[in-house]
Parts: C-alpha cells; sequence; structure tokens
C-alpha cells in the first residue's frame, strides 16, 4: 500500500477469514512510525460492510501530513468482537510518498472571476 502526503485516501480492508463483521464490538487500525501510533482510526471513524467483507476507513490531510516519508511505516487492524475474541493483523508495511508543498489544502475563499474570450 502507498500513502501520498496530504492527500485523503479511502482505505478498504477485505477481511479474507471467517469471522462474522456482524459481531465486532470494536475496530481499531493504526499506522506508526519510529514505534509511535502516528495515526488512530476506531470504530466509529470506519464503516464495516458485513456482506462484502470489508472494512473501510478515509485518512483526513492532517493524518496523512502527520506521516514523515521514506519512514518505515507500518499498518495494523485489531479486533474485539461481542464475544471478547482479540484478534489482530500482523503488522505490514506501507510506503508514504512526499509531496511537493506540504500544507493543507482548503477551499478557496473567493473563485477567481472568470475571464471572456
Amino acid at each position: 500500500m502507498q500513502l501520498i502526503r496530504g492527500t485523503t485516501p479511502t482505505i478498504i480492508i477485505t477481511v479474507q477469514t471467517d469471522i462474522d463483521l456482524t459481531q465486532v464490538a470494536e475496530v481499531w487500525i493504526y499506522i506508526s512510525q519510529q514505534n509511535k501510533v502516528k495515526v488512530d482510526k476506531q470504530l466509529e471513524d470506519a464503516s464495516i460492510d458485513t456482506e462484502n467483507k470489508t472494512i473501510t476507513i478515509t485518512l483526513s490531510q492532517n493524518d496523512t501530513l502527520g506521516l514523515k516519508a521514506n519512514t518505515e511505516t507500518l499498518f495494523q487492524i485489531r479486533l474485539l468482537l461481542m464475544n471478547g475474541t482479540a484478534l489482530a493483523t500482523v503488522a505490514s508495511e506501507i510506503e508514504v510518498i512526499e509531496i511537493y508543498k506540504g500544507g493543507v489544502i482548503t477551499e478557496l475563499d473567493e473563485l477567481p472571476p472568470e475571464t471572456e474570450g
């Protein structure tokens, strides 16, 4: 997986085990660098599609700007089921790609006037 700093990527995680996603009580999705969690998303930040067995989250510009390019970056998911079973994925490495100019992109307060031609 690749993330570009300053963007708002939607991450779709397909669960490929026999876990019944209707039984998920809590979800934690972590992105860490240098042994520190930099992005921490939980159930309220995610949407779960039980039929397609997917968990979807969208990162904010601030989330991705908080990551450093060219630094070991790990992604991990943990689940707690209603019966108390705790599950986790093996942490996987993701690539963070730099942008040329940092900062949050915002909507323009006033668009330039259209030119007639």
